[in-house]
């Protein structure tokens, strides 16, 4: 089977701005701030939370904010930051604006190029955990969704939750739960299929901190139970309970729309813990 190329993430904070902007202006790696992906190009070590926030005007009406902003981010007020994540610049992904009126009412209109496979952009909607909450204290998390990536034969994206614990890159683990797939692959290998929250996930390994579960079929909505994923991978040995939740972000990895503009878009979003 043929491997979709996903590109690695990579994470500048606000302390690391001058180095974000040397680093982008030359074209050179690729940067991110929160996002998605597998495989290639330098970075510099996170140090604290708080990714660059950019607003944007004017912007289209109907909409309480819109960003065209390679970083461009929102702070909704309910929570959740709202992020442009064109956070593959090595791979020079295309135009793409966010608009949003909350972390349930938000769309972004991408235009990638034709037959790329590379991950390129991560729109998604983003909770920080202050403090960070260790795995086992939860007696439930779960999120519901409704998105609509209006695919065409020429999309390559998929629909993912996108989570961190124990920090980022280099220290964190990250964990992915696809829910509406067109046309990706996850990197690894599929070790297992799944059963929990009453839903059947194909488990794909890369390595001791990246896991990514399919969801056996494609649902552009639905409810995802994040704890009993979390749980499972407990009891294979690959988390622990004293493990910390740092972040959980949903969205679109986007490869292609065919060299054309994409609308994609979350008509409802969820998350709840206790």
């Amino acid at each position: 089977m043929f491997l979709k190329h996903r590109a690695e993430k990579h994470w500048f904070w606000l302390a690391g701005l001058a180095a974000v902007l040397v680093a982008t202006a030359g074209c050179g790696t690729a940067a991110q701030v929160s996002s998605s992906g597998q495989k290639s190009a330098p970075s510099s070590t996170p140090p604290s939370p708080g990714p660059i926030r950019t607003s944007q005007a004017p912007r289209p009406a109907g909409w309480a904010w819109c960003s065209s902003g390679r970083l461009g981010l929102w702070d909704t007020g309910q929570g959740f930051d709202l992020f442009n994540n064109e956070w593959n610049v090595g791979f020079d992904p295309g135009p793409q604006q966010i608009c949003g009126n909350s972390d349930g009412d938000w769309q972004v209109t991408s235009t990638q190029r034709s037959g790329n496979t590379a991950v390129l952009t991560y729109p998604s909607i983003q909770r920080n955990y202050h403090p960070r909450k260790a795995l086992g204290s939860f007696s439930s998390l779960t999120s519901s969704y409704a998105e609509s990536m209006h695919a065409t034969a020429g999309t390559d994206a998929e629909a993912a939750y996108d989570i961190w614990i124990n920090g980022f890159k280099k220290t964190g683990t990250e964990v992915m739960f696809w829910v509406d797939n067109h046309g990706q692959t996850p990197a690894g290998s599929m070790v297992a299929t799944v059963t929990f929250g009453g839903l059947t996930w194909d488990f794909y390994m890369k390595n001791s901190r990246y896991y990514t579960f399919v969801l056996d079929h494609n649902a552009p909505a639905g409810t995802v139970d994040l704890l009993a994923g979390f749980k499972y991978l407990m009891s294979v040995g690959d988390l622990s309970a004293s493990d910390k939740l740092w972040q959980v972000n949903f969205g679109w990895e986007i490869c292609s729309t065919a060299d054309a503009p994409e609308t994609f878009t979350i008509s409802s979003y969820t998350l709840a813990s206790s």
